[in-house]
């Protein structure tokens, strides 16, 4: 079973903080786009491998940080 964020938005805040100033999906977070736009960002960076896997790693990567 897979442990959900209550609350995405601020989960994203969180990544945000881990992110290198000068990528495109720090960019894009710190420009409020949407959800979407913002995965796009993070495949373009190397985060991830598509848009549907977004969610789950900022998921992933906010927990190891706490």
């Amino acid at each position: 079973m897979t442990h959900q964020i209550a609350n995405i938005e601020d989960a994203i805040v969180q990544f945000r903080q881990m992110l290198p100033t000068a990528t495109a999906t720090a960019t894009a977070i710190d420009r409020r786009e949407s959800r979407d736009g913002i995965a796009m960002k993070a495949v373009d960076d190397g985060y991830i491998e598509n848009a549907e896997e977004f969610e789950q790693f900022v998921e992933v990567c906010t927990r190891r940080r706490s």
